[in-house]
């Protein structure tokens, strides 16, 4: 498949195209099946990301295309320094969004499955959410998991694996 220079490519004329998409996903099967690594990670971060699977492996293509895209705008237009970290999360979201929708991963309502499925949620902080059911252990949803469903809906909630002992959630 293509390079990711061909994703970038593709991302900027045809957003998220037919074609766009099987240029990700080539990439995606690159990675997991170890013919391509992700060159941004280090071993071990590249590692966790195959485990989290395709969803979050094209979620980190296109998040990568959203920091390369506005850093190389702002660059262009001969402003000092970079965007500001909330610019680069910003764009990140809207075009993650944008992918999931298109990839047909994205999931309208996960709040309330969330709290169909763990029961109703009982605190949050900056990362993460803990939710509690009678007769069951809090669940907390926490790091890039939580992250990417924090603000918007992307995965769908049978996607990710809860440890009851360690209240990790894992993609």
């Amino acid at each position: 498949m293509g390079s990711i220079e061909d994703i970038y490519e593709a991302i900027a004329a045809e957003g998220f195209s037919e074609r766009t998409l099987q240029l990700i996903d080539g990439r995606i099967n690159n990675i997991q099946d170890g013919t391509e690594d992700f060159s941004r990670f280090n071993l071990s971060e590249h590692a966790g990301l195959c485990k989290g699977g395709a969803p979050l492996i094209g979620a980190s293509i296109v998040a990568c295309y959203a920091t390369a895209s506005i850093t190389t705008g702002s660059n262009a237009e001969s402003r000092q320094g970079g965007p500001a970290n909330w610019q680069i999360d910003e764009r990140q979201e809207q075009l993650i969004e944008q992918w999931a929708k298109a990839a047909q991963l994205w999931v309208e309502d996960s709040d309330k499955i969330l709290t169909s499925t763990f029961g109703p949620m009982i605190a949050q902080g900056a990362e993460a959410k803990v939710y509690y059911r009678e007769g069951d252990n809090s669940h907390s949803l926490t790091s890039a998991a939580f992250a990417l469903l924090r603000r918007k809906r992307l995965m769908p909630l049978s996607m990710l694996k809860v440890s009851v002992t360690t209240g990790q959630v894992r993609a």
